[in-house]
C-alpha cells in the first residue's frame, strides 16, 4: 500500500459523516460512507441492520476502504492525485463506475478494471487530467434521479477533492477543510483599477480635460469657478459610470 493511502483515508473521513439514515437516499443506513450493504458483504453476512450500522468503528471502516475501494480504484496503480480522486469517486459511486469515468477521459475501453493499458493512458494524457477527470465525474452524477436532491452537496465535494489532488500532487499538507471559508466572488466586487482598463470609463474624461485647460488659461474669478464646477461634474459623474459598470457584471 502507498503511503499516500493513510492521508487518502484521513481527507475520506473528512468527506464522509457519521451515521446517516436518509430515506431519499438509496444507500439506506450509513457511517463513514460505508453503506449497510457493503458492510454485510465486508462481514460475510447476508444483512445487518440499522443498529449495527451505526456501531461501525472508524478502524473497521478504514479496513473495508483499503480492501474494498483503494485497490479496486486503482490507488496502488494511478499517479498521485489521481488515485484520491478514483478513490473518492469509487467510496461514492461504486470503484466501477469511478473507473469508467477515468477511462473514458483518457480514451480507453471502459472496463472498470485498472490495468496496464489505463495507467498508460493515464500517464500519456496531455492537459489537464484533474480537471477533466472531476468534469467527467459530474457528467455521471447529473445523469442520477437523485442530483436535484443531494447535487449541490456532491458538486461542492467534487471541488474539494480536486482542489485537495491537486495538493497532493505538489506535496502539500493536505486538509479537509481546504474549502473551509467558501467566500463568494461577487462580479460586482470587481476592483476600480480593472474597471478603469475599460475604455467606457473614460468617455467622459473630457470633461476633466476641459476643466483643467479652463484652470489653466483663464484668468478672472469666473473661468476658475467654472473649471472647478465641471471638475466636481466630472468626479460625480465618474464615481456613478464606475459603479453602474460594475452592476452591469453581476
Amino acid at each position: 500500500m502507498r503511503e499516500t493511502l493513510t492521508t487518502a483515508l484521513d481527507l475520506m473521513f473528512g468527506h464522509e459523516g457519521e451515521y446517516v439514515n436518509n430515506p431519499k437516499d438509496t444507500g439506506g443506513a450509513t457511517k463513514y460512507g460505508i453503506t449497510h450493504k457493503t458492510l454485510a458483504a465486508h462481514r460475510g453476512v447476508a444483512s445487518v441492520t440499522p443498529t449495527q450500522v451505526k456501531a461501525l468503528t472508524m478502524e473497521e471502516a478504514a479496513k473495508i476502504y483499503r480492501r474494498s475501494y483503494w485497490v479496486q480504484s486503482g490507488g496502488d496503480l494511478l499517479p498521485v492525485g489521481i488515485d484520491f480522486m478514483a478513490f473518492d469517486y469509487g467510496v461514492n459511486s461504486g470503484p466501477a463506475q469511478a473507473v469508467k469515468s477515468l477511462q473514458r477521459v483518457v480514451g480507453v475501453i471502459a472496463d472498470g478494471i485498472v490495468g496496464g493499458q489505463t495507467v498508460t493512458a493515464v500517464k500519456a494524457y496531455k492537459g489537464d487530467l484533474i480537471t477533466a477527470y472531476a468534469a467527467e465525474r459530474l457528467r455521471f452524477m447529473r445523469t442520477l434521479k437523485t442530483w436535484p436532491v443531494f447535487g449541490r452537496g456532491w458538486q461542492k465535494r467534487v471541488s474539494i477533492v480536486e482542489a485537495q489532488s491537486r495538493q497532493l500532487i505538489r506535496g502539500f499538507q493536505v486538509t479537509t477543510d481546504v474549502f473551509a471559508s467558501t467566500a463568494k466572488a461577487n462580479p460586482k466586487d470587481q476592483s476600480i483599477m480593472e474597471t478603469l482598463k475599460k475604455p467606457e470609463a473614460w468617455a467622459s474624461a473630457g470633461g476633466l480635460l476641459s476643466g483643467l485647460g479652463g484652470m489653466a488659461s483663464g484668468t478672472g474669478p469666473m473661468q476658475w469657478a467654472l473649471a472647478i464646477i465641471m471638475v466636481g461634474a466630472f468626479a460625480t459623474g465618474a464615481y456613478f459610470l464606475i459603479k453602474r459598470m460594475q452592476d452591469q457584471v453581476a
